[in-house]
């Protein structure tokens, strides 16, 4: 089909989903980046998308049988993929050397026998260049020839992992990379928690779009015209304002507690949260309203992981 006909025949709504899917990907990958390789996500992405789309069909009474055509169909997955996913589930609880490149570095140096003294068990000093057992040639077995031993050597030394001995010899000094540790991981929880929620919530809503008894409150309210002077005094008013709410709704959502946890008691909450787009931010969207609209969607999640973290900062 001619380009000027494919566009023509596109549905006015593909653009706005793609668009909003494209808004919601990119906060979430430059979380990622750093902390966990493309490979990784998409290994991650890929099962994912198998699990949701048998969610799917399963959902579907018609669907008597979930065949991999209809998975693929969904997904866009290959069926031979499709087979190698459902054979050996997804493990999500991976180590490091799983999701970078510098901890795979330290891992096979820390960990296999060929990098250890024989009489102390403790990994080799490292040639940098050269044949053999050279940190060059260890970089090429555990990243591949796509990133240079160089790029490898600055950052693990800036981190700390590994120091010259000389200019040309390195040596492990700690084996452990993994660059989200302490309050930035506790930060990421909380905040990737809320995340899910808020998507949970549009996902309810979606589905219930036609059917205001089942949709959750999903509320927004917002200024874009806050002069640079006033900036910080509004952040500062509105956290105070927000910590103001949080504590009232403490008050109220216990009162319609059981007293005792069980089986059949149900999660469920709030979550209020500051957000701005800075002048001329390549991130604001161009279908954000000057006005807030007349009716608001209602909306609040259904379901929850599992494990449910405790989140209070």
């Amino acid at each position: 089909m001619p380009e000027s006909e494919r566009v023509n025949s596109q549905h006015p709504n593909v653009s706005r989903f793609t668009s909003a899917i494209y808004r919601v990907l990119r906060p979430l990958i430059r979380l990622m980046v750093g902390n966990m390789t493309y490979p990784a996500f998409i290994s991650m992405a890929k099962s994912i998308y198998i699990e949701e789309a048998e969610r799917k069909l399963k959902q579907d009474p018609a669907n008597k049988r979930i065949t991999k055509s209809s998975l693929a169909l969904l997904t866009g997955i290959d069926t031979r993929q499709i087979s190698q996913v459902m054979s050996a589930p997804y493990a999500i609880k991976l180590d490091a050397p799983d999701l970078l490149p510098e901890a795979s570095v330290l891992g096979q140096w820390a960990t296999e026998s060929t990098y250890k003294d024989n009489a102390t068990e403790k990994p080799i000093q490292l040639p940098v260049y050269g044949r053999g057992l050279t940190f060059q040639n260890l970089v090429t077995r555990a990243v591949g020839r796509n990133v240079t031993a160089q790029t490898v050597l600055d950052r693990l030394v800036s981190t700390g992992n590994i120091e010259y001995i000389d200019e040309n010899t390195v040596r492990l000094l700690s084996p452990f990379y993994f660059p989200l540790t302490g309050a930035k991981y506790e930060l990421l929880d909380v905040g990737m928690t809320a995340t899910t929620n808020l998507l949970l919530t549009v996902d309810n809503n979606i589905s219930h779009r036609d059917d205001t008894d089942q949709r959750f409150v999903q509320q927004q309210r917002w200024s874009r015209n806050i002069p640079p002077e006033k900036h910080e005094a509004f952040k500062a008013h509105i956290a105070d304002f927000i910590n103001k709410q949080l504590d009232e709704s403490v008050n109220e959502i216990v009162k319609y507690e059981a007293p005792v946890q069980t089986s059949e008691t149900i999660t469920a909450g709030i979550g209020m949260y500051y957000f701005e787009y800075l002048p001329n931010s390549d991130e604001f969207p161009n279908e954000f309203p000057n006005e807030f609209p007349n009716e608001f969607p209602n909306e609040f999640p259904n379901e929850f992981p599992n494990e449910f973290p405790n989140e209070n900062p």
